[in-house]
């Protein structure tokens, strides 16, 4: 891992307030679930960089997918095609995908880690179904490219639509018994409903959160799992489910 210094080959904006950006960097060969920081701008205000996870890479050319959740997101979110930026990376563990039929959850901008995961799983001929759930319509962003990935793709948004609901309700839907895994990846609280379920199949959580260093020397995106601390950048991101211990 090292710090590159990439240009924005190509941005759009896919919703109100979710951004994607391009770049061209040959040489990586980065596994779903991994990440990188990137440097918001030259003069370290924000001090720290802001965690990104890499929702495509192929042929040298990385896509990553950004809401705007606070101030460092929304600096990044005026960079323009063409503007240089820093990044710091890949980092995280590499995800050994599993060779059994599986269940992609995601929740929110937790597709665009899923998304990368999705792509994997395709070309190495692994059968899944998506479940992807969004807040609203619009906020449903990649759904043409899922599209193409996965003829069992399922999308649900809270409001907007003519049946209303989660991810997560989806899967009453399902015969859950025709799967040996699970990868989901969203806001906490969905987490913790999906760990409540006890699904009877391995399911491997992507977290996210705030990370400071993203090389796992402050200590800042500790969790508990299994008993004991991990950290979320140098032991995760990806942990099994089960081993999550949430303070509800």
């Amino acid at each position: 891992m090292m710090w590159h210094l990439v240009k924005i080959i190509n941005k759009e904006w896919l919703s109100r307030d979710i951004f994607s950006m391009e770049f061209t960097l040959h040489g990586l060969k980065p596994a779903p679930g991994q990440f990188f920081q990137i440097r918001i701008n030259e003069s370290y205000d924000p001090l720290l960089s802001r965690p990104i996870s890499i929702a495509d890479y192929e042929k040298g050319r990385l896509l990553m997918i950004v809401k705007i959740v606070g101030r460092g997101t929304e600096i990044l979110s005026k960079k323009k095609t063409g503007d240089e930026v820093l990044i710091f990376g890949p980092l995280g563990k590499k995800l050994k995908i599993k060779n059994k039929k599986s269940l992609i959850i995601a929740g929110g901008i937790g597709v665009a880690p899923l998304y990368f995961l999705a792509k994997s799983l395709k070309k190495a001929r692994i059968d899944f179904t998506f479940v992807y759930g969004a807040r609203t319509p619009s906020e449903l962003v990649l759904k043409d490219e899922i599209k193409k990935l996965s003829s069992r793709a399922v999308f649900i948004t809270e409001t907007g639509s003519n049946k209303a609901g989660t991810a997560l309700s989806v899967l009453n839907e399902l015969n859950l018994a025709e799967y040996g895994a699970g990868y989901a990846c969203g806001p906490r609280a969905m987490l913790v409903e999906l760990k409540k379920m006890n699904l009877q199949f391995p399911v491997y959580a992507f977290c996210e959160d705030f990370l400071g260093c993203g090389c796992g020397l402050c200590l800042g995106c500790a969790i508990k799992y299994k008993g004991s601390y991990k950290r979320i950048c140098e032991d995760g991101p990806v942990f099994e489910l089960k081993g999550l211990e949430f303070n509800d």
